[in-house]
């Protein structure tokens, strides 16, 4: 049984504050919000073709790709993000628009990606 089941204090750092202290490596901020972007573009090329009522074959038809691309970039399993010409067709496809935003570091978003405004994390919890 571990500690916390136990009833016992665990202590130590809090998460955010250990993440704040990395997030000030230029190196670690890269890779982390390039993991991140990677996620939540799955996770909105996902909700995006669900809520158009596609499956992954149809809209690698419509897109010119294979189903198991769009599987791929459905998973975020690339260690980059789509190309943005690959995520151009995509929003095209369903029906989108594809805005790109540059924000100062201090303006420290919870979310990089969004499908009409709502960050793609609110999808993520919708799907289960």
């Amino acid at each position: 049984m571990s500690k916390a089941r136990s009833g016992k204090k665990v202590s130590g750092a809090r998460h955010g504050a250990v993440l704040a202290r990395q997030m000030k490596d230029p190196e670690f901020r890269y890779h982390y919000e390039q993991r991140k972007l990677v996620h939540e573009v799955a996770v909105a090329v996902r909700a995006m073709r669900k809520q158009a009522g596609m499956t992954q074959a149809q809209l690698a038809g419509i897109v010119g790709v294979t189903q198991p691309m769009i599987a791929k970039i459905e998973k975020g399993i690339e260690q980059r993000a789509p190309h943005w010409e690959m995520l151009g067709k995509v929003c095209v496809a369903l029906g989108k628009q594809m805005r790109l935003s540059f924000r100062d570091l201090e303006e420290h978003e919870t979310h990089l990606v969004e499908v009409d405004g709502k960050p793609a994390s609110a999808f993520e919890s919708a799907e289960g």
